[in-house]
């Protein structure tokens, strides 16, 4: 006998507080057996499982799929029976049952067009009948109907990042890092998908921290293409941001002899940058002087912490082998302080100088050349003499990366002081193993690490900064030897 089938009462479902459908039969003798079961119940476009209330899930079609998966426990085949009614518990869809299938097949039915209105609530709910007649319980699942896109998002280029890329406009420079806030006047955005320099939006950020970050490799133009992606996975149409990477200035390298002995500015002796000096620093009688060789020679006298001077932007390319080289008295201990150093965005891409920590036993400190990968928390590779860091006399310090070789080495030639004098015999530490994958774009500095820590308490003159592996020990001993 075929049962007829109707909605015909409304169910209190204590354990939500909502008020769903129930399911009833009209008037028909229960049969005896094991009713069949739902599972797997859920929605497609996009594909959800079944929750009520607050877990709901959101659609972004108004003629979304039902689907539920039914099973009999003794083996018979199946129908199944869906209906769909809005949030005053009104029947708005009740189609047919489906035709019989084995127990364990999915059944699936979509909603026609026109029952259902974006932004409505619905509950909709499933039950079986098996071949015995037998009916099993409803399953009872909502959902939401969002099918508007979310809005075009809005791009903004976030200010106090070590570069500030405004559209349409050229800044930064390669090894910058800046970042973009991604936001949407839609309250139900979830996430971005996002790519640059291609429309692939490969990746994602969530809307609850929509902040991303990005270091150009390369100078030039550069594009960020990005979608919002509401509760429902409806997308935005693209905001494609366009922004251009200022060159780098040319970095093979140079050499300030720092003999002006005024002004605020230090010219090099080629067509490198000049330096120029932080309000507090002046100027000092430099080794050649003190040992009465060259009066005209000169340093920077670095006595205040604020002392030092830099470059507006790079002098060389720390991604390939450079050597550096400076001429230094440590007159005052810290911690650590570094006397020759180029920016990167994180860290200081190279850094010559001294530290107190890691030296050999009894050292109070140590003279060091390091290097560092430009992300948070790296550890730097460092290489540290094995004679002692004094104070008050002059040592040549030349660091060298070797790229090659995948090393950092550090040279130190004792000048000494006029009443006590150094062998100017230069000693080389143990190479420090270490792949540059990088280069520190930033302003290249004297005195002082990153961003201006680290200041090296003394004098510093004739630094000198050369691509390629420029230092042996016959080369750095005549250079040692004539203080320049």
């Amino acid at each position: 006998m075929r049962a007829a089938f109707r909605i015909s009462a409304i169910a209190v479902v204590t354990a939500s507080a909502l008020v769903v459908p129930a399911v009833a039969a009209s008037a028909w003798t229960y049969p005896t057996g094991r009713a069949p079961v739902v599972s797997e119940a859920g929605t497609s476009d996009p594909a959800t499982t079944c929750a009520v209330g607050a877990e709901r899930p959101w659609v972004r079609s108004t003629a979304p799929t039902l689907r539920a998966t039914l099973s009999d426990p003794d083996g018979q085949a199946v129908r199944a029976t869906f209906a769909v009614l809005d949030s005053r518990a009104r029947v708005v869809w009740a189609p047919p049952a489906t035709a019989a299938q084995a127990s364990g097949a999915q059944h699936a039915v979509q909603v026609p067009e026109g029952r259902l209105q974006d932004g409505g609530t619905y509950t909709w709910l499933v039950t079986g009948r098996d071949a015995g007649g037998r009916w099993g319980l409803p399953t009872i699942c909502q959902f939401g109907v969002d099918a508007a896109a979310p809005a075009i998002p809005v791009v903004t280029p976030v200010a106090g990042e070590p570069a500030v890329y405004v559209e349409d406009a050229s800044s930064g420079g390669v090894g910058q890092r800046g970042s973009f806030a991604l936001s949407d006047e839609a309250a139900d955005v979830v996430a971005y998908r996002y790519s640059f320099d291609s429309s692939a939006l490969d990746q994602t950020v969530a809307a609850s921290s929509p902040t991303i970050t990005y270091t150009p490799t390369t100078s030039g133009p550069h594009t960020l293409e990005v979608q919002a992606v509401d509760r429902a996975g409806n997308v935005s149409p693209s905001r494609l941001y366009r922004f251009t990477v200022t060159p780098s200035a040319p970095t093979g390298g140079g050499r300030w002899l720092l003999d002006e002995g005024a002004g605020s500015t230090a010219s090099s002796t080629g067509s490198a940058a000049p330096l120029t000096l932080t309000p507090s620093t002046t100027w000092t009688a430099g080794p050649l002087a003190e040992f009465g060789s060259k009066p005209a020679d000169r340093a920077l006298l670095l006595d205040d912490p604020a002392d030092g001077a830099a470059a507006a932007g790079p002098v060389v390319d720390t991604s390939v082998s450079f050597t550096v080289s400076a001429f230094v008295r440590l007159d005052t201990l810290g911690a650590r302080g570094t006397a020759v150093s180029q920016d990167g965005s994180l860290t200081s891409g190279f850094a010559l100088g001294y530290d107190t920590t890691g030296c050999a036993d009894g050292a109070p400190a140590c003279w060091t050349f390091g290097m560092a990968r430009d992300e948070v928390g790296a550890d730097a590779a460092v290489v540290r003499s094995e004679a002692p860091a004094s104070t008050g006399s002059w040592v040549q310090l030349t660091g060298v990366y070797d790229r090659d070789l995948g090393t950092v080495d550090l040279y130190v030639c004792e000048v000494g002081t006029p009443d006590a004098p150094g062998s100017r015999n230069p000693e080389g530490s143990s190479p420090v193993d270490f792949s540059a994958t990088w280069s520190a774009t930033g302003p290249f500095r004297l005195g002082q690490g990153f961003d201006g820590d680290a200041p090296f308490g003394g004098a510093v003159s004739s630094v000198a900064v050369t691509e390629g592996v420029a230092a042996s020990l016959p080369s750095i001993r005549r250079s040692c030897s004539a203080g320049a």
